[in-house]
């Protein structure tokens, strides 16, 4: 191969290289501007729907809660002392008191719609106690620890004030009501639910113990006497239990009223049998011999008024039948823990028992817990407060 032969291979292979090269800054230089086009057509492009009403949804309520366009009326309340202060927050703040709350201003038809209407949007999701929630604040303030402060907000001067006003009505009636097992202020909520936790392991603990052979002889003959009361009790509990399965049979298949009779318990109650035997004679009477007018239609009056006696007798027989079962339940749980107790006092030493040991541990726990809350209870109930203000927020 001569010279120039190779120099015009060379030639070629770096004008190729070159062509190829510019072409591919080509190429890149246009998917870019293709790429850039595409994305501002998509930035240009309008939201999807879902999208700007969820936007729309967020802005309405910011706006409902954040607005200073509403209006604010503030109460304070003064207390006896600083924890009595913190225990009324607690108890103004409480999911117990709001629900409370919440069913006051449901009883009134006028009273609601004033507070919730301004809610009531295609895109807002209504949920009134969340919303009654955002409402109203109670909280102790810095500048004195004895005052709670209430604030209520409303769409309106009205709406606020009527808000301001239930509240301190409604506070007031759930004070009257509270129980002592349910209390308002959530600290003290949580020390009665510890309680009710621990009474019921105790009880699930004796129930499981007195299921046990203990091998006890000095007490066999009480610990025999009580374990036959609980086995005659189990006997009659199961009775109950059968004969409302029954009940609630017929009433799923919508038997008539003729077959509840059927059931054993129930035929027995009351004067269903007198009532029933008076509704079959009447029911002949029609059959027999030709009526007067005046008498069949009487007689057919009779009918439909013993049906109704005999319809409320059959309900408060399968009330009385709940009663006696739920009175046979805490019943059965008595004579348990009364032959764990007898066992336990029997034994020279429990500790070897996991059972036993447990059942001592939750014992002493509830004997700690329940006198001081008690006292803590007592002390809240005797706490006052008096309203010192109650006007419009500047």
């Amino acid at each position: 191969m001569q010279a120039w032969h190779c120099i015009a291979i060379i030639t070629i292979s770096v004008i190729l290289f070159i062509y190829g090269t510019f072409r591919n800054e080509i190429e890149d230089h246009v998917y870019e501007q293709e790429v850039k086009k595409i994305m501002e057509t998509v930035s240009a492009s309008p939201e999807p729907k879902n999208t700007t009403v969820l936007a729309e949804a967020e802005t309405l309520e910011k706006s409902i809660v954040d607005s200073p366009a509403w209006a604010e009326f503030g109460i304070i309340l003064k207390c006896q002392s600083l924890e009595m202060a913190a225990l009324h927050a607690q108890a103004l703040k409480s999911n117990t008191f709001l629900s409370f709350f919440y069913e006051q201003i449901k009883s009134s038809t006028t009273a609601s719609e004033l507070i919730f209407s301004p809610f009531k949007s295609e895109f807002f999701i209504e949920n009134e106690e969340g919303i009654l929630r955002s409402l109203f604040s109670a909280h102790t303030t810095f500048e004195d620890d004895h005052l709670v402060k209430i604030i209520c907000r409303g769409h309106s001067a009205k709406s606020a004030k009527l808000l301001a006003t239930l509240i301190l009505d409604s506070y007031e009636l759930a004070l009257v009501q509270e129980r002592v097992d349910q209390p308002l202020p959530g600290s003290l909520l949580a020390q009665s639910d510890q309680i009710k936790q621990t009474n019921t392991q105790i009880s699930e603990l004796k129930e499981q113990l007195s299921q046990e052979s203990h091998g006890d002889k000095r007490l066999n003959v009480e610990a025999i006497a009580l374990k036959s009361e609980i086995l005659m009790l189990d006997q009659e509990l199961e009775r109950f239990k059968s004969t409302l399965l029954q009940i609630d049979q017929l009433f799923k298949e919508g038997k008539p009223v003729s077959k509840y009779l059927e059931v054993a318990d129930l035929s027995e109650f009351g004067v269903l049998k007198e009532l029933n035997n008076s509704i079959n004679e009447l029911q002949n009477m029609l059959q027999g011999n030709p009526l007067e007018k005046a008498v069949r239609a009487e007689v057919k009056k009779n009918i439909q008024a013993n049906q109704l006696l005999l319809e409320n007798e059959i309900a408060h027989a399968i009330e009385e039948i709940k009663s006696k079962l739920a009175e046979g339940i805490s019943r059965r749980k008595v004579l348990s823990s009364r032959i764990v107790d007898l066992h336990k006092a029997g034994l020279r030493n429990t500790s070897g028992n996991v059972k036993y040991r447990l059942l001592s541990e939750l014992e002493e726990s509830l004997e700690k817990k329940l006198p001081v809350y008690r006292e803590q209870f007592a002390l809240w109930k005797l706490s006052t407060y008096s309203v010192i203000q109650s006007a419009f927020v500047e």
